[in-house]
Formats: structure tokens, C-alpha cells, sequence
């Protein structure tokens, strides 16, 4: 048994064949080459465009051999089986190389939609933490306000004793605050 490297659309494939046969089968991968490239670019796959190649010499053989039936055979058996069995095997080949892409397209299909749940969950996340900030904004607007209109007010001696329960509280809720503001800040 003997191995022979034949080089199609532009790649290279190892058959086996029969010791003494390896002219033939290389006549043959030419054979399938030439056809090939009477096919012209295409936009499919390659190894797709080589399938349809080995179909069409499949075919061309297919109807010497009903159209010379009551003919002498020009081609002797055993050659034709071992093209045969080199064409299979080479269409074996394509077929497994198809599987593996089609394999390789879903896992890219299936990692595409895994990042595309991970940016919509991205996208919640920033719109909840937008939503927020603008509620601190609009707390620390009011607490301004709130320390604007006590600053207004500027209390004499006797009223010291009545604003200083009220002073407290609003230093308490300004000291609550930045406690808010520290936490989230510390979480983002």
C-alpha cells in the first residue's frame, strides 16, 4: 500500500492507493482540480466547491458508463475501483471537514449570544446605576437648598437655644448622607 499527496483547490490531501498505482490516482486528483477550477470562485466553502467538483466527474462518469454500455469497458476494473475508492475517500474527507466547520460555526453562534446577554446585562446594570445617581444628585440638590435656607436665617442669641435641636438634626442628616454617598461609592 502506498500513500500519494495530492494537491487540490489549493490544499493538499494524503490518499492510499495500491502499490504501482500512484500515477493514476495523482492523473486523478488532477483530474479533480482542473474540474475544480472550470468551476470558478464561488462564495461557498472550499471544501462544499470540491464536493460539487467530484459530484460533476461522478456524474461525467456515471453517463460514459450508461451511455457506452453495450460498449468494451475503456477503463479496466480494478483501476476504476481503486478511483473509486480514492474518490470516496476524498469525499469522506470533505464531508468530515464540513462537520467540523459547521461544528465550529455553532460554537461561534452559541459565544455570540452568551456576549451579547452579557452586554444586555451590562447595559441594565449602567441604566440602574444612572437611575441612582440622578436620585443623589436630586438629594444633595434639596440638601443644599436645606442648608442655604438655615444659613438664611441667622439666628441672635436668644434664638441659639431653639435652632440648636434643628442644627443638629440637619447635621445629622448631612453626616447620614455622606455615609449613603461613601457606601455607594465603595460598591461601584
Amino acid at each position: 500500500m502506498s500513500e500519494v499527496a495530492l494537491k487540490i483547490g489549493g490544499r493538499t490531501y494524503r490518499v492510499a492507493c495500491a502499490a504501482g498505482e500512484e500515477d493514476r490516482v495523482k492523473r486523478l486528483g488532477k483530474t479533480i482540480d482542473e474540474k475544480l477550477a472550470t468551476m470558478g470562485p464561488s462564495a461557498g466553502p472550499g471544501e462544499q466547491n470540491m464536493l460539487f467538483a467530484a459530484l460533476l466527474l461522478a456524474d461525467e462518469v456515471q453517463e460514459a458508463r450508461d451511455g457506452g454500455a453495450g460498449a468494451a469497458p475503456s477503463v479496466d476494473s480494478e483501476a476504476e475501483a481503486q478511483a473509486n475508492a480514492a474518490l470516496s475517500e476524498t469525499i469522506a474527507e470533505l464531508e468530515a471537514e464540513i462537520a467540523r466547520l459547521q461544528s465550529a460555526a455553532a460554537e461561534t453562534e452559541r459565544q455570540l449570544k452568551d456576549a451579547s446577554d452579557r452586554e444586555t446585562g451590562l447595559r441594565e446594570q449602567i441604566d440602574r446605576q444612572d437611575a441612582e445617581a440622578v436620585r443623589h444628585q436630586s438629594e444633595i440638590t434639596e440638601l443644599r437648598a436645606a442648608q442655604a435656607a438655615a444659613e438664611a436665617v441667622r439666628p441672635t442669641g436668644e434664638d441659639l437655644g431653639s435652632l440648636a435641636p434643628a442644627l443638629e438634626g440637619l447635621a445629622q442628616m448631612l453626616e447620614e448622607c455622606a455615609d449613603k454617598l461613601e457606601r455607594r461609592s465603595a460598591d461601584a
